[in-house]
């Protein structure tokens, strides 16, 4: 009896340990930054927000988090919108292994064009 309830509380033990290292499967911010319009923030949702947001890997918000975009500079966010119309126009965004897991989120050409347009429209 006693073996048992050890193993039953061991085994609890390394529930709740994993439990903490779990994350929600919601990836979308609560709202959405300001200065991304409608038609960008629809794109962002579908093809960048399950790395790029506060759920995501550590790495790709290291590059940019949707969740703290209100909080870099314009300099920040322009750069940082240029980069991301450049990686989507040459296919490095989403990953490649991400997008054979994933197809319904690799962007369109006209998505693409959504997303550059409004980075030029911020250059300026």
């Amino acid at each position: 009896m006693k073996r048992s309830a050890s193993f039953l509380i061991v085994l609890l033990g390394i529930f709740l340990l994993f439990a903490g290292f779990m994350t929600p499967t919601n990836p979308v911010p609560a709202d959405q930054p300001k200065g991304i319009p409608d038609s960008v923030w629809n794109v962002l949702k579908k093809c960048c927000l399950d790395c790029h947001s506060t759920n995501g890997g550590t790495m790709a918000r290291a590059h940019v988090d949707f969740d703290k975009w209100d909080t870099y500079s314009r300099d920040q966010q322009f750069a940082k919108a240029k980069d991301i119309c450049d990686e989507l126009l040459q296919g490095k965004m989403p990953p490649g292994k991400y997008r054979k897991n994933n197809p319904g989120v690799v962007p369109t050409a006209k998505e693409n064009e959504v997303v550059c347009n409004w980075v030029r429209q911020i250059e300026k």
